[in-house]
Parts: C-alpha cells; structure tokens; sequence
C-alpha cells in the first residue's frame, strides 16, 4: 500500500495516520514507520523528530487476512542515531508468526500508537510481513532454508510502457502473476510502490537497489543537490553522505516491504586500478553500517564487477552467448577458479545479468546503430534470409537461456556456492503500444523459462547430439530439488523415451532413483541403444520425474540421428586421393568412411587427376619446401584439401597460398574479463555463406551449430568436451585476397573467423578447413557427411570463386547479398534504422538520430526502451574494421571509408546501378571504381537518394565505393544498357 498519512489525535487506531503531538499537527513533516522484521520479531523504526508529552506507545500485530492479532503491549523506544537522523526504535522480540514466503506471502499490519493520559492522539501503521532473508556460507536462506534464485531481470516499469499502463495495479498484477506461472522467483524492478505492494501480496521476491554507476545522485545536502564528488559523479567524499542516501533516500523508502530481499548498492562501477580501490574503500563502509541498520536482507555492493570484495553476494555479469563466448562457457562456473580473478569460496555466487540475446518486437535481433548488438546477432543468426531471421533468433534466445539456467543448477553439484542467475533478456514483444499485460505477448523464451526455472528440475546432459542409428548414448538426467514448499522428493522415479517427429516413442525405459532431500540434485547417468532401423531425422529425447507417483517435473533433449545411407548418398569421389598425413589422424578417418586413398611420405610430384589431402596438422618444413610442386599442380587444375592447421602447422601451410593465413589462439570458452577482442580460434553456429554449396549437401544450418563429443568428457574432468565444429579458425593476413578467396563458412561475432574457404590458384584451388573432423569420422553424421562432400567437391569440375548475382541486391537483407560480403573485411557496415510501425506512429513515437522518442521526451535503446525494432537498412562504407571486446567496431580515422565487393554476372550485362542515400544535411561525395579501372566520382545532395551508374565490362566484378561514412548504399543491380 502506499504510505498514505492521516492526522489523527481522536482515534484509537487510524487505517493510516501520523505520529505527531497535537501542536505539530500544521506541520509538513511527516513520518513514516519502518518495520525491520526477522522471523521472530519486529524492530520498528520511526523518526524521533516529535514531541513526546510524556507519551507511551502501545504496538499492535494484526494479520491482514483475518485481522486476527498476533500481538498488542506497550513498548518502550530506545533512541539512535541512524545515518545522522534520530530515530526511535521499537523492538518486539519471541513472536510466533506465520513468515512471509513466496509459497505463503503472509501480511501482517503493524500499528503504532501514542498514547497520552490513557488515550491515543495519534496511530501511524505500515505493512509488512515476517521474514529473514541471509547469507551463510556460500548460500543465501530464506527464513532458515536455502533458496535459488530464479530471476528474471528486464521488467517493468521503465521500459517505454505507456506510464498510466505500467504504474497501474491491474497491470502489476497481471504481470506479476505470470511470471510466477513461468516459475520466476524474484524480479528485478525499479522502486515503485505499487509494484512492490503487488510483490509482497503474491510471493515474488524482488532484487532491488540503486542500478546506477552513481551514488547520492539527487540527495539534498545543505540544500544543495548532490550527484556525486568525486570527478567522475561516482560518490561523494564524505562516505556519510552516501550512507544517508541510502537509509533515508533510497533503501529506506522501500526497506518495509518483505519482498526485498537482495539490494544492489550500484552497478558496474570500476574493478580495477586506483578507482575501483576508492569506490571499494566507498561500498565497503557505507555496506558495513547499511548492514547493522537493516540486517534482514542482502546486499550487492558492486552489482556484475565486485566479485564480492565488499557486500554478501560475490555477483557477475557475464554475457556468454551473446556478446561473447558461447553458451557454453557457463560450464566454467563449475570452479570459482575459473571466473573469479582471486581464490575465493563460501560467498553466494549469482549473475544478476547474463544472456543477452535482444531481440526486438518483430523477433529479430536488434541492429542497434554503432553498437555490439549487429554483430552479435551474425555470430548466432548469420547471413540467413530475412523472413528466418526472427525464428532463428528465438530459437538461439531460448537455447542460451536454457544453457545458462540449467548449467548453473546442474553445477551446483560441483560448486555448492552457485544460488541465483538473472536473465537480462527481453520476454515479451510489445511494450510502447500496450493497454493492458495481455498486449504483450510472451515470446518463446517464456516457455524455456517454464521448463528451466521448475522448481523440481529434469535436466538433460548430453554431449552427443548427433549420432548414427545402432549407436549408445549416455546421457544424464539431472534431478535438481527447489521445491517451493522446500519437501524432499520421496520415491523418485524417472520415466524417459526417444520419440520421432511424428512423437512416436521408439525407444522406452524408466528408473528408481533415491530420494532427493530439498536443495540436493543427483546424477543419473543412462545408457541409451538407440534403435539401429531409424530412418535419418530429427528426434528427442524427452523424459519425466514422478515423486510418490505424481509428476514433478519434464523436460527434453534434440538429438540428430542418421541411417546409415546418410552417409553414402554422396556423389562419387571421381579422383584418386593422395593423403600427406604426418600423425596418422586423417587415414584413420578416411578408413571410417571407407575411402579408398594412398598414403604419401614426401611431395616430389602430384599427379593429375589427383586429390591431394594435407592431414591434420601435417603441414610441415617438407610441405614448405615443396611448395613450387603443389603450386603448379593446383595451376594446372589441381585440387588440395588442407584439414585443420593449429598456428604452428599454418606457417608451413602458408608457403603453399598465394595469399597467407592467420589465427589466434584465443579461445572461445576463456572466461577471463574482458576478453581480448580477437578473433576465436574455436567456435561453433557455423554460418554457411553459401548454403546451395555441395560442401553443405543434405546439411542444414542447425546441424551446423553443434558437433558430438567424442572423448566422453564430463564436468569433473578438466578443460571442455569437444562438441564445436571449429577449433582451428582463420583469417585472411591480407584482405584484398578475398578477390581469389571463397569463404564457405565462417562464425563468431561479426563472422569474422574462418571455418572453410576454397582459395583459387591458377585453374585449380585449395579447400581449407578450420573443422575438428577425423575425429568424428564415423562417429558424428553431420561432420562425416561433410568430409565426404568435401571430397566429392574437389574431384568434381564445376569450381567458382565468386557468386553468381542475377537479382538486385538489397544491401542488409542477407539472402540478396548471396554470401558476397564478409562484413569487418569488406569494409561494408550495416546502417540501422528504427522501424516504426502504424501502431507506433499512432502512439505518438517518432524517430530522432539517436534513436526514436515518445510524446513526452523519453528516449532510449535496446534494453531500456525494448519497444522498439532497429533494422539495417543499407549499408555504409566503413573501411575494413576490427572490433572492439563485445563486437562493437572501432571506427576508422577519418571520414572516408571504401568498401569492397567481388561477385560473377550473366553474359552480356555491362551496367551497375548504384542507389545511395545521403542523410546528412551537406552534400557528399561518393567514388566507385570497378576492376580497378577509372574511378567515378558522383556527388548526393542532402538529403536526397541518387542512382549512380556505372560501366561493366567482365563478368567478373570487383567493385570499390568510397565515400563519406554517413552515406548509405542502399541497393546495386547489374543489367544491360
């Protein structure tokens, strides 16, 4: 409720009221009770700016629902000094009350009454409810039990909701209630008291806090406002005037509410050097008395930076599978080694921000302007054609917030400190335009939520998603018990089954587990044979957990499994294949797949009509030193195939290309912060830039994204299993060889690591992989099948470095651009616009250049503001670019930029046509050059869009625009004039 103050000095209990002699009654002062509450008793705080009169005080305890009273007596109050303001404190201890929790959310109004000569001149009342919310340990406990945290973290209000929407009870409730149907158990929201009256009555659990890099912003000292002192607006030299903020500004205003159970003192502040010691010296002493002021909950001094120097919760922000990293990474939170800096246990650990993954009111990811966002989204959906682009997106979002939730529960088994995550990823679709909750409409995360954040939990480990028919697989069923009415699972049974894609069960079995106490998970490994007459598809197996024979819990796993003939339905290999294999690996595989091949020691001459394969991480100084030979055999139209090269074995590589390779040896799975800005040499979610390729034959892009493992790894083994296609990536050491160079399939943020490029070299050519693939032979389908269509490939005639283009190209919508561009190493960057719909334009949105405004002067972006849909629309020439931690581009110096583009037309086409678009309010100048011949120079005017054209005269087209950044390359078409 709000805390609504009525003067009273007649009644003997107000509904609301004032703590004030008769002759303060004019005054504006008016203040307000506190109740701090454990489970056994209440301290009430109150300002002891009053007149006493010789007055008594008598406290009462009701229960809101029936009013019955818990307690009524007089009490004495005890003064302090609480921040520099006096307060009087009242302290009822040994009570005996139903506790407020998320299964039971029990109120209690507590009443305060001043009593003079026998009567009560004034009562003031607040509502609270009985609850202890504490560290111990490693763990966080709620009234006595251990509780995990299963939060969700963009919510309302702040979030471009119409305000009388957001602020409004019914939309409160409706809100909150769903999340709770979704299994969310603590929400982070601004302090706004309806939401927080609408928490304490349903049983949500609330993060709240000063989300901010600031402290003390706004407060009023000495009549003064005060944002901060120290230089950079942080916090203010005298650490009491923080403190003050605090109790009195910020926490105290909220601090009766029972829901509040985590408080974050600031967010993202500096963790390193000379002012992260200041701000540490800061937050430890103003944590240290926030803490004797108000003991019943938790505090997070520094939220995503502090790893718990100062408050109770060693907490983290780590966006693995978004901005950097993979889902997978989350495994590293299996040791505090691995992802805090210092040794460190016993303090909670939580991710009060991770997975990312901002998708946008139309589903897609939002292509925010200059920001990390646009590369990221290649790194998860690619170049994929524009009307796939929202489905991938969902199915990425709900991917990684599955991995991220389910890996922190499955873990706890091997860190115990593991207590809470909080998704920072965007539910819903719509936000701006909305009446009322059920405009929003839940996205498909909201059911990964449901199934991830069970409270009894079924979760899958399976590190062999791709398997052949016939073929065991050992999966484990997790069972993690978070029981909202904290009960131990008796006679647990698990029930599983593999069903195809009609939902047929092909396969069934169950097993008696043993009980499972409240906060214990347990391990079930399983031994799977699946069916040998399966017929090549997708399948899943999905299973259920019955505890005293009633379900408790579901959930599922994809598998790929292949027939046999999936790997014989491939062209034949019309070449003999040679294979230079120092380790033995390669032949092994080939002998798996059946290939016929013969074995080479030394490079002396390769015959026509050859394959010549260089194994795995068999380039070396005799490879090097026959590099004329292997030159002239691809001249003359030979083939070679170079399987994975580490960066030892790519110089010796390198000696055989006309234009060198590079990698790195980051990985992708460091979970060091902040990761360097490289470019990964392992990765996964393969972006096939030529998906009609015959390397891709019978291959789709979501068997692109993950591999089986083949070294039956499990989390108390050491490093990671090997389930990503890369692990020995690419770049290209000079761009301009991308005129010779076909990237086939490429990932990581911006797709700016190399998994497989075909590099052209006289009449012939050279395929080289970055793929983990003898390994798999035989093991994995998908890896299998594209090892043999490589081969088929490179004994067929019909090789091309360039795509084909015979429709305009609409630069952004990918499935136009056909592979052509390789983003930071074209030098192309996409343009982003927002996209305002008719139910926007209605709402009174209009755009701006930063971004789009509401009536009414409210601005903001992706996360803050999720309404709204940013698209790339065209590109600009941007000059080849690196990228900074995260994949934001770092801009080139100057103002000019040139981006490239090599593509084949039809016979007979000699015109380009140029559409370029100049948003700025100057004229610019935009240059094209083709083939290197005389470059063109157009002038747009502001504002204005021009078609430029241009002479062709090769079907083989290398074309270069320079220009002013801010201009815009819309679309380019070829024809004949």
């Amino acid at each position: 409720m709000m805390r609504k103050l009525l003067l009273s000095i007649m009644l003997s209990v107000c509904a609301a009221g004032t703590l004030l002699a008769q002759d303060e009654q004019e005054k504006t002062y008016k203040p307000t009770l506190t109740p701090f509450t454990g489970t056994d008793y209440v301290r009430l705080v109150m300002d002891a700016n009053l007149k006493k009169n010789n007055a008594t005080f008598n406290v009462i305890i009701k229960a809101v629902a029936d009013g019955k009273t818990l307690y009524q007596a007089k009490v004495a109050p005890a003064e302090v000094d609480n921040a520099g303001v006096k307060q009087l404190t009242f302290t009822v201890k040994n009570l005996k009350p139903v506790l407020w929790e998320p299964n039971n959310p029990y109120l209690y109004q507590f009443t305060l009454q001043q009593i003079v000569g026998g009567k009560v001149v004034s009562a003031i009342t607040e509502r609270g409810g009985f609850r202890f919310f504490e560290r111990r340990g490693g763990n966080l406990y709620l009234n006595g039990k251990p509780i995990f945290l299963r939060g969700i973290a963009i919510n309302p209000p702040g979030r471009g909701i119409p305000t009388k929407v957001e602020r409004s009870r019914e939309f409160a409730l409706a809100y909150v209630k769903f999340m709770k149907s979704i299994n969310v158990n603590i929400i982070r929201v601004q302090d706004v008291e309806t939401w927080y009256d609408v928490c304490d009555e349903l049983g949500m659990m609330v993060f709240g806090g000063n989300y901010d890099g600031k402290v003390a912003k706004g407060a009023k000292v000495d009549k003064q406002e005060q944002v901060g002192d120290e230089g950079d607006g942080g916090f203010p030299k005298d650490h009491d005037v923080g403190l003050a903020w605090y109790e009195h500004e910020k926490l105290g205003l909220i601090a009766h509410h029972p829901s509040l159970m985590v408080y974050a003192m600031t967010n993202e502040t500096p963790f390193t050097g000379k002012r992260f010691e200041e701000w540490n010296a800061f937050l430890t002493y103003a944590y240290n008395n926030l803490k004797k002021w108000d003991e019943t909950r938790v505090y997070i001094a520094n939220a995503g930076y502090g790893y718990g120097l100062t408050g109770d919760i060693c907490d983290l922000h780590r966006y693995w599978g978004w901005y950097y990293s993979s889902p997978f990474t989350f495994l590293n939170i299996r040791s505090n080694a691995n992802i805090i800096p210092f040794p460190k246990t016993g303090q909670p650990i939580t991710f009060t921000e991770c997975v990312g993954n901002y998708t946008g009111p139309d589903g897609r990811y939002n292509q925010t302007p200059a920001h990390k966002n646009p590369s990221s989204q290649l790194a998860w959906t690619g170049h994929e054609k524009q009307d796939m682009q929202a489905q991938l997106a969902d199915v990425h979002q709900s991917f990684t917030f599955r991995q991220a939730t389910e890996t922190f529960r499955q873990m706890r088994s091997l860190n115990p400190d593991l207590s809470g995550l909080f998704p920072f990823t965007i539910l819903f679709y719509n936000w701006d335009t909305i009446q009322k909750f059920e405009d929003m409409k839940p996205k498909p995360v909201t059911e990964q939520t449901k199934l991830s954040y069970q409270p009894v939990l079924l979760s899958w480990e399976c590190w062999t998603s791709n398997v052949f028919a016939g073929s065991t697989i050992n999966p484990i069923a997790h069972v993690i018990n978070d029981d909202n009415g904290f009960a131990d699972l008796k006679n647990v049974k698990i029930v599983y089954q593999l069903l195809d894609r009609a939902k047929t069960a092909v396969y069934s079995d169950s097993l008696q587990v043993n009980d499972i106490p409240y906060y214990a998970t347990q391990q079930n490994k399983l031994s799977i044979t699946v069916p040998a007459n399966l017929s090549t598809g997708d399948y899943t197996l999905f299973g259920k957990v019955f505890a005293d024979g009633k379900e408790v819990s579901k959930n599922f796993f994809n598998l790929f499994i292949a027939a046999k003939t999936f790997t014989q339905a491939i062209p034949q290999i019309n070449a003999s294949v040679l294979v230079y294999d120092g380790n033995g690996a390669t032949k092994q595989a080939l002998n798996q797949l059946n290939v016929p091949f013969k074995e080479i020691t030394s490079i002396a001459a390769v015959p026509a009509n050859s394959i010549l394969i260089i194994g795995e991480n068999a380039a070396d100084k005799n490879l090097a030193a026959n590099a004329a030979t292997v030159k002239d055999f691809m001249k003359k139209g030979g083939r070679v195939i170079a399987l994975r090269q580490d960066s030892v074995h790519r110089k010796d590589l390198n000696a055989i290309l006309d234009f060198r390779l590079t990698n790195t040896a980051a990985d992708i799975d460091n979970p060091a912060y902040p990761l360097p800005a490289t470019p990964l040499r392992n990765g996964f979610y393969l972006n096939a830039e030529r998906p009609e390729h015959p390397i891709f034959s019978g291959i789709k892009r979501e068997n692109l994204k993950v591999w089986s493992d083949y070294t039956n790894w499990n989390p108390t083994k050491s490093g990671f299993p090997m389930i990503y296609p890369v692990t020995d990536g690419f770049q290209l050491e000079n761009w301009d060889g991308i005129a010779s160079t076909a990237v086939l399939a490429n990932y990581s943020s911006g797709l700016q690591s190399i998994a497989l490029a075909e590099q052209f070299v006289g009449n012939g050519s050279i395929i080289i992989s970055g793929l983990d693939l003898a390994a798999r032979a035989g093991v994995d389908p998908i890896a299998s099948r594209l090892f043999l269509n490589m081969l088929s490939y490179a004994s067929a005639n019909d090789h091309s470095a360039h795509q084909l283009i015979t429709a305009p190209i609409i630069w952004g919508e990918y499935e136009t651009e056909r592979g052509i561009l390789n983003d930071n190493s074209s030098g192309f960057i996409s343009n982003s616009t927002p996209r305002i719909t008719p139910a926007y334009a209605k709402g009174g949105i209009v755009v701006t250049k930063e971004g789009y405004q509401l009536a009414g002067g409210n601005r903001g972006l992706f996360n803050t503001r999720p309404g709204l849909q940013y698209v790339t629309n065209g590109r600009r020439p941007w000059g080849t670019f690196v990228q900074t931690f995260g994949g934001q581009p770092r801009t080139p110096k100057g103002n000019e930029g040139t981006a490239k583009f090599w593509c084949r037309i039809p016979e007979g086409q000699n015109n380009m046509t140029s559409l370029v678009w100049n948003p700025s309010a100057e004229p610019l100048t935009m240059k094209i050059k083709i083939n290197e011949q005389q470059e063109n120079t157009y002038t747009i005017a502001a504002g204005m869009r021009m078609l430029l054209d241009t002479k062709v005269d090769a079907t083989t087209v290398g074309v270069n625009y320079t220009g002013d950044r801010r201009l815009v390359v819309l679309e380019t078409s070829f024809s004949k004039k």
